[in-house]
């Protein structure tokens, strides 16, 4: 027997991978239990409907107001007294706390004559508790980026649900503008108060500083601060002024020195150069050198021409030292005179000063009262104005607030509405007929997607065969056989595709088809992956491994007395028991005679013996057995056999019990290589579009398949 190769399950990475529904198996879940969501959705739209339809109907009027965003225009041109900040933010939604409160709707109910109406809250005879009740008709709310408010009444009346909400809003507005009339009247007594506080307190004012000017002999001490002010000014830039001057004549003079102490000569220093005088005399005693030069050129130095320009050199140079010394004692002079005036301006700054100090400590208590008689005039003028004002705006009325848009009887009902019941029960019947649906089917762990087989059991699906319709068991067990060119035909051979994908030659030479229970077809699956092994040119041998409800001998109809049974009882030899069927290349050894202990013959030994001797004789050996839960036969037949393929019913197999088929087949350490979904009705439509995703595979004319079925069929018999 080759190697065996123990199954490996999946990491939960990976089981948590597979338990995402791919869109296609949610469009199949959907499609296949439609009719479930269609039935929720269409009972939710029925309650609804009929839950609207049993409602008393209701109407609502709407009146809106508008609080004024600023003060309407008055006949005399001044501001109500009143008048609040109308801007504010605050102050718009105090006006609509305030048109909640009970005491407006008693007043509005009041006027509007609806608390003695007779079918208006008629059962209830409390003031105030008519109002509340009245409240929770009114729904009063603002109107986004505006400064509109809407007033909305409901009824069963519509006359009365306008009344409702039109008194709210006229009862408002007047008792708006009551409250501000009589607020003007109150702010005239007070203001009329304060005046005569400050008159008196001005008059004051005004004694005490007249006293001051007297006792410091000042006729008007703001012109004599100005005054001291401008001199200060005046000495201020002085005093800039010749420090200014005085900086530079010291830097000059500073610089002189420094040249004299170098031993440079008067005359080449560029400051004692710069004078007027020292420039004359160095021009004429530089004239009178070039005369010189002349001189010496023509005459001997003992010639009385030569001598009298000797003469005029040096006196040119003495008029050239008397200037230079000049200029240098002008520098120094210059210098010392700045000093001096700088000290004599800043004795008169600080002199000037000191008189602003002493006028400003008279000023500190001038400008008290000063100060205090202006801002008495100030208060008293302003109050005697706002007074008169206050006085004329109480008697002119003005709106602060004023209806926009009065509330008129509706027409038809609010509520109950029809179309949004019928709107509200479909959207909620949709989502709860989704929910319905996708409850029932994770309620539901019976296969019927790929995915669910390969998540639950963690094993590759090799293929999908369509459910066979044949009526005759001879049929559907040989329909690969009978029609080789129809889907389930192409069914087998993918699935056998699959299988010569999956493995070498020798990895499974002996391939286990078994299921989870009976009734799961696992032996039509043998069956026809059998012919179609041998309809790919190998050598294949089908064995029927289940000695409990043996199936092979009503498709092939073998000789009596022959089979695994008698073979394994050592009756006769394996060979004796193998018959040719009319499929080419198949050759099959069925179950024969049921024997009384099917488990112990299976386990005695010579099973293993007869598959080792017919892997040598054929290249493919397909084993029938039993199904894994209920009898122990197909654990015996595991440890046997190269690799398992179960088999599982699309909507037959318990995806629980072949979890613990599956656990039991990995303890026996055989390889499962796969599982087959066996029975799909491609006929439905959540099947056809999810598993026939490449077209109908008759390819042949019905015609032709009816023919060969028919010569086949006379063939097998």
């Amino acid at each position: 027997m080759a190697d065996q190769v123990p199954y490996i399950r999946a990491t939960d990475a990976q089981e948590n991978a597979r338990r995402l529904l791919d869109w296609r198996e949610v469009v199949a879940i959907v499609v296949e239990r439609a009719w479930l969501g269609l039935a929720v959705a269409v009972l939710v739209v029925l309650a609804f409907w009929y839950s609207a339809y049993r409602q008393t109907p209701y109407y609502r009027s709407m009146a809106m107001v508008m609080v004024e965003v600023q003060v309407p225009a008055q006949a005399l041109g001044f501001q109500d007294f009143g008048a609040p900040n109308l801007r504010s933010i605050e102050y718009f939604n105090t006006h609509l706390k305030a048109l909640h409160s009970r005491q407006m709707m008693e007043a509005a109910l009041t006027k509007s004559g609806l608390d003695r109406h007779p079918h208006f809250l008629a059962t209830i005879q409390d003031d105030t508790a008519r109002a509340e009740a009245a409240l929770r008709l009114v729904t009063i709310s603002p109107i986004e980026r505006s400064r509109l408010i809407e007033i909305s009444a409901i009824h069963s009346d519509p006359e009365i649900a306008a009344t409702l909400a039109n008194a709210l809003a006229r009862s408002y507005i007047q008792q708006d503008l009551d409250n501000r009339m009589n607020a003007s009247m109150q702010a005239v007594d007070w203001l009329r108060a304060r005046s005569d506080e400050y008159r008196v307190r001005l008059e004051e004012g005004l004694l005490a500083l007249q006293q001051y000017r007297e006792q410091t002999e000042s006729v008007s001490l703001e012109e004599d601060q100005n005054i001291v002010i401008a001199q200060l000014k005046s000495l201020n830039a002085s005093l800039s002024a010749v420090q200014t001057d005085r900086i530079a004549a010291e830097t000059a003079w500073q610089s002189l020195q420094d040249q004299l102490e170098a031993d440079i000569p008067l005359t080449e220093i560029p400051q004692i150069l710069e004078h007027a005088a020292v420039q004359t005399a160095y021009q004429r005693w530089s004239d009178q050198e070039r005369e010189m030069e002349s001189l010496r050129q023509r005459y001997r130095p003992g010639h009385p021409d030569y001598q009298a320009g000797l003469e005029q050199l040096e006196n040119a140079k003495i008029q050239l030292d008397q200037a230079s010394r000049r200029a240098r004692d002008a520098i120094r002079s210059r210098y010392l005179d700045l000093v001096r005036r700088e000290q004599n301006v800043r004795e008169a700054l600080r002199a000037q000063e000191q008189a602003a100090f002493d006028l400003d400590r008279k000023l500190v208590r001038y400008n008290e009262l000063r100060r205090n008689v202006d801002a008495d005039r100030e208060v008293y003028e302003a109050v005697l104005a706002r007074m008169k004002e206050a006085s004329l705006a109480g008697t002119i009325p003005s709106e602060f607030i004023r209806v926009v848009e009065e509330a008129r009887p509706a027409r038809a009902p609010f509520r109950p509405n029809p179309q949004r019941a019928l709107v509200r029960g479909g959207s909620l019947g949709i989502v709860l007929g989704f929910m319905a649906i996708f409850i029932v089917y994770y309620a539901d762990h019976r296969f019927k997607r790929t995915e669910e087989v390969e998540r639950a059991l963690g094993v590759p699906v090799l293929g999908t065969l369509p459910l066979i319709h044949e009526k005759e068991f001879e049929h559907r067990g040989l329909i690969a056989h009978f029609k080789d060119n129809g889907e389930v035909a192409e069914s087998f051979r993918t699935l056998r595709a699959s299988l010569v994908m999956k493995s070498q030659r020798r990895d499974m030479q002996c391939l286990m088809v078994t299921s989870t229970h009976s009734g799961e077809g696992k032996s039509l699956v043998a069956t026809n992956l059998a012919i179609s092994m041998a309809q790919d040119g190998r050598k294949t041998l089908l064995v029927g491994g289940d000695l409990r409800r043996p199936s092979l001998h009503k498709l092939f109809k073998p000789e009596v007395n022959k089979g695994l049974v008698p073979a394994l009882e050592g009756r006769q030899t394996w060979q004796d028991s193998t018959f040719k069927s009319a499929v080419p290349n198949l050759s099959i050894l069925a179950a024969g005679t049921i024997p009384s202990r099917p488990a112990e013959l299976l386990g005695q030994g010579h099973l293993q013996a007869l598959l080792d001797e017919a892997r040598d004789a054929y290249d493919q050996i397909i084993l029938d057995a039993p199904p894994i839960l209920g009898i122990s036969d197909g654990l015996i037949l595991m440890p046997y056999c190269d690799a398992i393929l179960f088999v599982v019913r699309y909507g037959v197999t318990h995806s629980v019990s072949a979890r613990y088929a599956m656990q039991k087949i990995e303890a026996s350490g055989t390889r499962c290589i796969g599982a087959v979904m066996n029975g799909v009705n491609l006929r439905s439509m959540a099947n056809y579009y999810y598993y026939r995703r490449y077209g109908d595979y008759t390819y042949a004319r019905a015609g032709e398949n009816d023919v060969s079925t028919r010569v086949k069929e006379s063939a097998i018999r």
